[in-house]
């Protein structure tokens, strides 16, 4: 298995798969009612919906990088807000994720080993993840994936 493939595992198990630190995200978010994704628990944290939209944003975001796309804040926003009030929203949000996240892996499990090491972005900005390699944009969409399934994990029991 080259790099690519292993990349590509990677951010499978991290919403699909059997993840080391734990659940992946798509279980997580499985048995979630919109009315539970819309709860602020937390006064001044995210909602689950808020969070999924910002996960979503920003693979999107990495997906348009992969293709060819100049680095800029994700299209949706960093953190997008929500347009409907519904159990129909709520489940097309989720796909959306799913679905962004499969075109992505596809994307990575075909690119170019030499091109991993490419830097995306001309210097490092923090808000704008760029200064990383495409494998080190992949490794840390991989952890913001699992910082993010964990804050959400601890909302859903909350809710």
């Amino acid at each position: 298995m080259n790099r690519s493939e292993k990349l590509s595992v990677e951010l499978y198990n991290s919403v699909f798969g059997d993840p080391w630190h734990g659940t992946g995200l798509k279980d997580i978010l499985e048995k979630i009612s919109f009315k539970q994704s819309d709860k602020r628990s937390i006064s001044s944290a995210h909602n689950i919906i808020e969070l999924t939209l910002h996960l979503d944003a920003w693979t999107e975001e990495t997906l348009k990088r992969f293709i060819g796309g100049q680095p800029s804040l994700p299209t949706m926003r960093d953190w997008p807000i929500f347009k409907d009030k519904s159990e129909e929203y709520w489940q097309a949000v989720k796909q959306k994720l799913f679905a962004d996240t499969n075109k992505l892996i596809a994307v990575i499990k075909k690119f170019s080993e030499k091109k991993l090491d490419k830097i995306v972005g001309e210097e490092r900005n923090a808000p704008l993840g760029t200064g990383f390699s495409f494998e080190g944009l992949i490794i840390g969409l991989v952890q913001h994936n699992a910082y993010r399934a964990g804050q959400i994990a601890l909302l859903k029991k909350k809710v």
